[in-house]
């Protein structure tokens, strides 16, 4: 179903798919920019409901007189059931291992048992075709601003208690924010050095909107009853009550990020303790569902004060529950890309860029006077590797010449580094790809924030304003071989403590994540070890957490092909097959052709006396498929 969040105005696609496997029906969906969760209104909303999906133009001649190609999406016959169509991506080919490491492809030929895996690296299109959108600063939820909740690019502040902004913010010579809305402006005083705005992955989760509208309820009230000092005493302290710290940015997928009507015990406990007239649900009985939907949307954003019990218990499911924890996002994901909308006001300075994987900068520079790009790892430290040479930089030329609106895009996936200015690929020098290890993890220091600020801008010398920043991620292909892909299922070390003092590490930080009698479950144990390892970034550079994961491979005999889907949490494909195969790939006479295009998107409807008519169709879905 397509959805626009309520808050942010985000429009995005969430998973009613999800109602396929006969769980439930889907009854909210989690934004992936502001955090909120919408509980949907099917009665009256007749666009919030499920639709069939969309047609796709298939090509059945395109692989007539050759193969097709790695990350191209192909439709082909079910071998386990051949008069079903699948829609996936080619990952591996005929005569070839392919092995996922870290979320990403390596391949090599599988008659050479010496040959050396190599990372497969997408083309131009594919890459932005398949790229998700992590951040967008356009938009942001006017709740944010209120409460004062930091804007995720600005400079690098002080961890003591809590996360402390920057003393120099704001100041000659430095970067100031605007006071709503994100623009970054800096005068280019500073000519000797480089003056940095870093990302930091602040986004809230869902249960701040609970807390949220509880404040915003409670300040409501006093004002309603006279009592205008509690009031305003109440609004001052929801501008200093949050100030997250990052987090990593994962794998997590909006399409995935949906609650069903199947949470039947947990809802019932949590609704039932709130309003005692609400009898436990039975998702067989519209009118109690129609019930627990309207208690869950009140709780979210009602304007009554809502019993403590009923509160922490919904908190508390919201962190570990609702969602589930696979549907979270489980796995750092280091392939990052980033774009700028900026205006240049002189000519002459230094513009920098940089993204950092496993506490290694990935870095770019444009220099205004004459628009030379260069591009370096870790300042020269480290070398590109690639057309049988080592080199510590790489350069193109580019249009980013003296003053003037420029919108600049740099990406590091699959281990190569690209720019774009104006939509427009910067040709370089050489390509500019490098070596890693094939198991990397995230990295912190005191001295150096590393993964936990992945992304920068920088200004030297250059008087300049930034809009409209974004940050996208590589997709992330999970290695398993197991059909229904069990939450965590890479990580082979799940500790970090011993159970009863991780407990009380957790009660201690997050009072409202779980309850003691929730450490029985070895299921919630596990998402919240899982948890604990993404956030708690002091503990990056010394834990085998990351480093320590599973690989799998796939052996493709000749005239077979291996598919995976991008949304790879869920994606039913390949990896799980061999259990019902005893292969985990597909035979040629099953490809039906390449898939083209959307010709014909869902249709968005209009609610004529009751009944929902396919009225419009979704033109603006209509595009080819890369």
């Amino acid at each position: 179903m397509d959805h626009q969040c309520s808050k942010c105005d985000f429009p995005y696609r969430s998973g009613a798919s999800e109602e396929n496997d006969g769980d439930g029906e889907v009854i909210a969906t989690t934004c992936p920019q502001c955090g909120f969760i919408d509980v949907l209104d099917k009665v009256n909303e007749v666009n919030e409901r499920s639709f069939s999906g969309d047609r796709i133009l298939v090509n059945k001649f395109a692989y007539s007189f050759s193969d097709p190609e790695r990350w191209d999406v192909i439709v082909f016959k079910y071998p386990y059931e051949a008069t079903t169509n699948y829609i996936k991506r080619l990952i591996g080919l005929p005569g070839e291992v392919v092995r996922l490491s870290n979320g990403d492809v390596y391949t090599r030929p599988a008659d050479n048992l010496n040959a050396v895996f190599e990372i497969a690296r997408k083309p131009v299109n594919k890459q932005l075709s398949m790229m998700q959108l992590v951040h967008d600063t356009q938009y942001r939820a006017s709740a944010l601003d209120e409460v004062m909740w930091p804007q995720p690019w600005r400079m690098v502040g002080e961890y003591r208690s809590r996360y402390h902004p920057s003393a120099q913010e704001g100041a000659t010579g430095y970067w100031s924010m605007s006071a709503q809305g994100f623009k970054a402006t800096i005068d280019g005083s500073r000519k000797e050095e480089a003056v940095g705005l870093r990302y930091h992955h602040t986004i809230p989760d869902s249960t701040f909107w609970v807390d949220y509208n509880q404040h915003r309820v409670s300040a409501n009230l006093a004002e309603k009853s006279g009592d205008v000092t509690r009031a305003q005493e109440i609004r001052d302290e929801m501008k200093v009550r949050w100030w997250p710290l990052p987090n990593l940015i994962t794998d997590a997928y909006a399409y995935n990020r949906v609650i069903k009507d199947d949470v039947s015990y947990f809802g019932e406990v949590v609704f039932s303790s709130w309003d005692k007239a609400v009898q436990p649900v039975d998702s067989s009985d519209d009118a109690k569902l129609a019930a627990f939907i309207a208690n869950f949307r009140e709780h979210l954003e009602g304007d009554q004060i809502i019993e403590g019990q009923s509160r922490d218990l919904l908190t508390q499911n919201l962190k570990i529950k609702w969602p589930s924890g696979s549907e979270r996002g489980n796995y750092w994901v280091g392939d990052l890309a980033v774009e700028f909308e900026i205006s240049v006001a002189n000519d002459t300075g230094t513009i920098g860029f940089d993204i950092v994987e496993s506490g290694v900068y990935y870095q770019g520079s444009i220099d205004v006077a004459t628009g030379e790009l260069t591009l370096s790892i870790d300042a020269g430290e480290e070398l590109f590797i690639g057309a049988g040479s080592e080199v510590a930089t790489i350069n193109g030329a580019t249009n980013l010449k003296g003053a003037g609106e420029y919108k600049i895009r740099f990406s590091n996936f699959d281990n190569e580094l690209r720019v774009w200015l104006d939509g427009e690929l910067i040709e370089l020098s050489q390509k500019a790809t490098y070596v890693t290890a094939q198991m990397l993890g995230p990295k912190w220091s005191e001295r150096d924030p590393g993964d936990l600020m992945p992304a920068g801008i920088s200004s030297q010398g250059v008087a300049m304003s930034v809009e409209n920043a974004r940050v996208f991620r590589d997709g992330y292909y999970i290695a398993t071989n197991q059909a229904g892909f069990p939450m965590g299922t890479e990580y082979n070390h799940w500790y970090m403590s011993e159970l009863e003092s991780m407990r009380h590490l957790v009660v201690g930080i997050e009072p409202f994540w779980m309850t003691v009698e929730d450490w029985d479950s070895s299921n919630i144990y596990k998402i919240a070890k899982l948890q604990l390892h993404l956030d708690f970034f002091q503990s990056w550079n010394r834990t085998e957490f990351f480093t320590d994961r599973a690989t799998v491979e796939f052996k493709i005999a000749r005239d077979e092909f291996l598919p995976m889907g991008d949304n790879s949490p869920a994606s039913s494909d390949g990896r799980g097959w061999y259990p019902i195969l005893g292969k985990n790939s597909f035979h040629r006479s099953l490809l039906i052709g390449e898939a083209l295009m959307i010709y014909w998107p869902h249709a968005w409807y209009v609610d004529l006396g009751g009944r929902a008519i396919p009225a419009i169709p979704n033109f603006p879905e209509i595009k080819v498929i890369q």
